[in-house]
């Protein structure tokens, strides 16, 4: 009898044991601790352009990287300094010549009115298709012109790659590719959350919000942005946007929708659109979200914000004056070294989505982010200095 009970208890342990190892310990079922309630909330904290190696690596641009106004003048025979001249005098004649080159007949500025100039032959792109190219596949299909991830997945939609690919500012040592270093100083942020999260590691149906921030992003003495800060969304219903997706195995993906960000250069207020985003992330134990946002850039407002500037505003929200947004853009494409002109061209000629009823041309580029995203709590409300609302829970809290 006392072996036939020590037997029933040994069986109730074996069973009770092999359910503990099936939940992982107590925690199978468990929220982690960026998750609430099923729903978690992330504030981006590293943001930049999806770019190959650097084309001295690649050997991307084998006739060579884009050049700027001043430097297209120097190739010149009046372009040669002069016996003589001395080393500022001559960067001023550049500068000059830069000046002249860069205003239309008419007394146009060229980075204001790019589509009216004759073709840049000095504007480099990368017209090889064989180089690994970091991003995903936005249509579904394998086309012309689609580059090969590092992964050696195929069908990489990254067009915008092509067009900067032999820009000095686009490698790795250059300027253009550093949106964190805005995001961190506070000029905007973009913020991201989950909701109906059943299981973080596999979920066929969870929501996805993406919102431009109206709160700067916090960071610490070492200006790295804070894990389980507060933010608020923006309230504009332009900057705001859901999705459906899903998580297999830890990965994120989505459902395609157009988004639009926040932006600012030189004080000048701009807009980020993204038509058809996808996310496709990694979700991290510690709540790190990584991975890429990816979609279809019209021309025309990726050249504004990225290269033109020509619809930039001021503080008070009104059209900043022509002679600052152009000087704005006149003074990027001399200092990170290409034409307004010119990448305006190859923009156009590179557009890969959203063709025109009309002429069929092409209006959009599919272009491709890196990120990373860290553990923060949302809030729906104008912004997170409204203390009495957040005290008193008011807004609908996004945050685990």
């Amino acid at each position: 009898m006392m072996h036939q009970k020590n037997r029933s208890t040994g069986q109730w342990v074996r069973a009770v044991g092999a359910l503990l190892l099936a939940c992982g310990a107590f925690g199978a079922f468990a929220e982690p601790p960026f998750v609430r309630n099923g729903v978690a909330g992330f504030v981006v904290a590293d943001l930049e352009y999806a770019l190959a190696e650097d084309a001295e690596i690649t050997g991307a641009c084998p006739d060579g990287m884009s050049l700027n106004l001043a430097e297209i003048y120097a190739r010149t025979p009046a372009g040669q300094r002069r016996d003589g001249e001395s080393e500022t005098a001559y960067g001023d004649r550049l500068k000059a010549a830069a000046g002249q080159l860069g205003t239309a007949p008419d007394g146009r500025n060229l980075c204001m009115y790019p589509e009216i100039a004759a073709p840049d032959t000095h504007f480099r792109t990368v017209e090889r298709d064989d180089i690994p190219v970091p991003g995903i596949d936005l249509d579904g299909a394998v086309s012309t012109g689609d580059f090969i991830a590092p992964d050696g997945a195929a069908g990489v939609d990254n067009q915008f790659y092509r067009v900067v690919g032999c820009a000095r500012s686009f490698q790795s040592s250059g300027l253009s590719n550093e949106f964190t270093i805005e995001m961190l100083s506070g000029a905007w942020a973009i913020l991201i959350d989950l909701s109906g999260v059943d299981d973080i590691r596999n979920d066929d149906a969870v929501t996805v919000g993406l919102y431009a921030s109206a709160d700067p992003i916090d960071v610490n003495a070492n200006r790295k942005a804070l894990a389980y800060a507060t933010y608020a969304m923006d309230q504009d219903p332009r900057f705001r946007a859901t999705a459906s997706g899903r998580i297999r195995d830890g990965v994120l993906t989505t459902e395609p929708v157009d988004v639009r960000f926040h932006t600012v250069v030189n004080s000048l207020r701009l807009e980020r659109p993204l038509d058809a985003a996808r996310l496709q992330a990694t979700l991290a134990e510690d709540g790190t979200l990584s991975g890429y946002l990816a979609g279809f850039t019209p021309v025309e407002e990726l050249y504004d914000y990225q290269f033109g500037y020509r619809n930039g505003r001021g503080g008070d929200g009104e059209l900043a004056p022509e002679a600052r947004r152009a000087g704005t853009a006149n003074g990027a494409a001399f200092v990170l070294g290409h034409t307004c002109h010119g990448v305006y061209q190859a923009l156009q000629r590179h557009a890969d989505a959203e063709p025109d009823p009309v002429t069929g041309h092409y209006t959009a580029i599919s272009t491709q982010y890196r990120f990373e995203a860290i553990p923060a709590f949302l809030v729906d409300i104008e912004t997170r200095s409204t203390n009495a609302e957040l005290a008193a829970g008011k807004g609908g809290s996004h945050a685990p």
